[in-house]
């Protein structure tokens, strides 16, 4: 059975709300000493930055795909960056532990999506987000 983009279209856009969602959820509590404060900053920094281009590269081929679907896998792009980066600036000392967290949260998510192309630009950001922590 072929799924059309249309159908593809509303999973994304499913799997894009529950993302949203689950981004909302978590703790306002944040605790980190002054003493590793800095160094938790720069390494946040770096790992920032690398997970900003790959979003910048998912968004980019969400955007060669085209149509509805192009748009919702780009949009998916867009979410998991907004929450990898909610999740580290709350992850305190935690940074690899956080990092390892939305790698597999991001894994999750692409294991739900039709395979193929939407499949393969989303994987790329995760196995980003994945060796950041490296």
């Amino acid at each position: 059975m072929r799924s059309g983009p249309t159908r593809v279209a509303v999973g994304l856009a499913a799997l894009l709300s529950i993302g949203v969602i689950a981004a909302g959820c978590g703790s306002d509590v944040s605790t980190t000493s002054t003493a590793s404060s800095t160094t938790s900053t720069s390494a946040t920094d770096s790992v920032d930055q690398a997970v900003d281009s790959a979003v910048q590269s998912c968004s980019e081929a969400a955007q060669n795909l085209g149509g509805s679907t192009g748009t919702a896998v780009e949009a998916a792009c867009k979410s998991v960056g907004s929450a990898f980066q909610q999740d580290l600036s709350s992850a305190g000392d935690d940074v690899d532990q956080a990092i390892s967290e939305a790698a597999q949260s991001c894994k999750q998510t692409v294991n739900q999506l039709p395979a193929g192309e939407a499949q393969d630009a989303l994987s790329s950001l995760c196995d980003a987000i994945d060796s950041a922590g490296s």
